[in-house]
């Protein structure tokens, strides 16, 4: 249950930063605040199942796998969603973060 907790957790951070892209360019209205209470309801949630998390696994695991696998799927959502340019040393950035998550889980 402890990496279901993880896992949970890196969605919600996933979900709270792709609704913040999404109305970063909007008009300010009320729409916008509710989305925006929205984005930290979800990072409040992403917050709670971490420390569930932390409960069985090693924070100097669990932080580099959460902290990887959210600018992993970010990167990716940026991309897809929205349309933004990922650059060669962006992708070689992105290895390197994986390279040291497996390095710190051994």
């Amino acid at each position: 249950m402890k990496y279901m907790y993880l896992l949970l957790s890196i969605g919600f951070n996933i979900a709270s930063y792709t609704l913040y892209k999404g109305i970063s360019n909007k008009q300010s209205s009320v729409i916008w605040y509710l989305l925006l209470l929205l984005g930290l309801g979800l990072g409040g949630i992403n917050v709670l199942f971490f420390t569930k998390a932390l409960k069985g696994i090693q924070l100097n695991v669990a932080y580099p796998v959460f902290s990887g696998a959210c600018i992993l799927s970010i990167s990716l959502i940026s991309f897809f969603v929205f349309g933004e340019t990922i650059s060669f040393t962006n992708i070689l950035g992105a290895v390197v973060v994986v390279i040291g998550i497996t390095l710190l889980s051994i």
